[in-house]
């Protein structure tokens, strides 16, 4: 069934799998005994892996209280998407229920778990960004961090969980955000020393998830067959590929250029304006994340439009906004 050309090997090996589907399955037994009583729990532990609640939690640091760590967090939301899909169209690991048809996935996460199956984007989000999140607070609020760590854990076991990722795919994604999280630390400590070092590091990023779209976009995939239709149409990771491309090209450019050309500190504002600050911009977020996830997630537009216009909706929220409202209180003073 498998193209072990494309697929890496000891990914897909019958005695390294074996054990995991075998976990699964397990899993699934106790879902099936308990009944659907946790299947809405772990639904709502996931969201914490996808695109809009850490986007939030990150825009508002970056917003409303600490413009340096919201960099550092937007931009490990961005390298965290870029390493997931690069990894997955490379690997090109199908999902359990392919591996096995014993897997029946919860349908509610089966409907939003196209493409290949590792590494979980789900779980490197989570440990790239609440890994992020802990890092900030370990020294000062060790209850925070080890509660986040927990809700890592928690994201990754989920996936399991809701039979819709291998315990390698969850393992790999939680490791590889961990990995980010003081590469990205490192990154920023160098650019902070010259803030011209961020447009460096914008030139570098572009070239680098340029030349991953190329590499997507002309690279092979496995093509086998089920009943007559194809298992894994490798067009979708393909599109995803090309939205988190505009997507990372929005917040890392948004990001690097507010830092070196209009920097602004949310702790010299009153209590008052940074909660206005968050209450516009969250109403602002929560349209644009509409549109992202109702015209272009589930719309295979066509590339350069979508590329487009999620760049612009994620160069609004980390440039154009801080620029108004900075503007905004400058003229008020």
């Amino acid at each position: 069934m498998h193209n072990n050309i494309i697929m890496l090997d000891f990914l897909s090996n019958e005695s390294w799998l074996r054990p995991q589907i075998d976990y699964l399955l397990f899993l699934q037994n106790l879902r099936l005994h308990v009944g659907p009583v946790f299947d809405s729990f772990f639904m709502c532990m996931t969201k914490f892996g996808e695109l809009a609640l850490p986007t939030l939690v990150i825009s508002l640091i970056y917003w409303c209280f600490d413009f340096k760590s919201g960099i550092y967090m937007f931009t490990l939301n961005s390298l965290g998407l870029l390493v997931a899909q690069f990894l997955k169209m490379t690997a090109c690991v199908y999902r359990p229920w392919i591996l096995s048809d014993k897997i029946k996935p919860v349908d509610a996460a089966f409907r939003f778990a196209p493409g290949y199956s590792f590494p979980s984007g789900h779980s490197m989000t989570a440990s790239s960004v609440w890994g992020g999140v802990a890092y900030l607070l370990a020294k000062k609020h060790k209850f925070w961090c080890i509660s986040l760590v927990l809700l890592i854990l928690m994201v990754g076991f989920s996936r399991n969980y809701l039979g819709v990722h291998t315990p390698q795919d969850v393992f790999v994604g939680l490791l590889t955000g961990l990995i980010l999280v003081f590469v990205i630390n490192y990154l920023i400590d160098w650019c902070e020393k010259d803030k011209n070092r961020y447009l460096y590091l914008m030139a570098g990023l572009n070239v680098i998830v340029f030349a991953n779209l190329f590499y997507i976009l002309t690279k092979s995939y496995p093509v086998d067959y089920l009943n007559g239709e194809i298992l894994v149409k490798p067009q979708k990771g393909m599109y995803i590929s090309v939205l988190y491309t505009g997507w990372i090209l929005g917040l890392s450019n948004g990001t690097f250029l507010c830092r070196r050309f209009f920097p602004f500190d949310p702790k010299r504002m009153s209590k008052k304006t940074r909660i206005t600050i968050g209450v516009i911009g969250t109403a602002l977020l929560a349209v644009l994340l509409s549109i992202i996830e109702t015209q272009f997630f589930d719309i295979h537009r066509s590339y350069p439009v979508t590329l487009g216009f999620v760049f612009l909706i994620g160069f609004i929220i980390t440039a154009v906004y801080p620029f108004i409202f900075t503007r905004f209180l400058k003229n008020r003073d």
